[in-house]
């Protein structure tokens, strides 16, 4: 199944599932509490349907950056993150990014490591990031799954050892996040990046 109507209606509902709801708003507390700065300008890179923009309301600004524009979010840019190319387009300097599972489950890990190094470089405002990713616990040796229908992923279970940045620090929280989409044995793997 491609990330289409069909996907989209599928993962609001997966949203609303009390377990994800809980450990997803758990999550984004953290961050608004411990990470972000007093007036959070948040750029959302793969924003998808626009979850954080939804359900966490601690950020002064907001901006979502996506190739696919699903209608859910404004402000919004349609433009791939990778090249960073949409920075031009910022209605303002972003200090902290986020990324419910678009990076983290759509690249390797060099590249998306690549791209944390990229963004704390390219943007010296950027105080922190937070990325969603997930494994499955009885695939976890697998870089690549399967999933929902066959949307291939990659898992999130590098060893963080192997990327140290010298930009930012990260922190990890695994959560486990049973859920009717995806399964019994998902861990979700949430990332804290602050800059050094």
């Amino acid at each position: 199944m491609p990330y289409d109507e069909n996907f989209y209606r599928r993962y609001r509902e997966y949203l609303q599932e009390p377990i994800v709801r809980g450990n997803h708003d758990h999550v984004f507390s953290l961050f608004a509490s411990l990470l972000l700065p007093d007036s959070p300008r948040v750029v959302d890179l793969g924003c998808g349907i626009g979850e954080y923009r939804t359900y966490d309301r601690s950020h002064a600004e907001y901006v979502g950056i996506d190739l696919n524009d699903t209608g859910s979010v404004t402000p919004f840019i349609q433009a791939d993150y990778l090249r960073l190319g949409f920075a031009d387009l910022l209605p303002f300097p972003p200090n902290a990014f986020i990324s419910l599972f678009s990076i983290d489950c759509c690249h390797t890990a060099e590249k998306k490591y690549d791209l944390y190094n990229r963004i704390f470089s390219a943007f010296p405002a950027v105080k922190c990031g937070l990325i969603g990713g997930f494994f499955y616990e009885s695939r976890r040796g697998q870089e690549t799954v399967s999933e929902a229908e066959e949307i291939v992923s990659y898992q999130t279970i590098e060893d963080p050892s192997l990327y140290i940045s010298d930009l930012f620090t990260e922190l990890r929280i695994h959560l486990r996040t049973p859920s009717k989409m995806f399964g019994d044995d998902v861990i979700e793997v949430w990332k804290l990046l602050v800059r050094k």
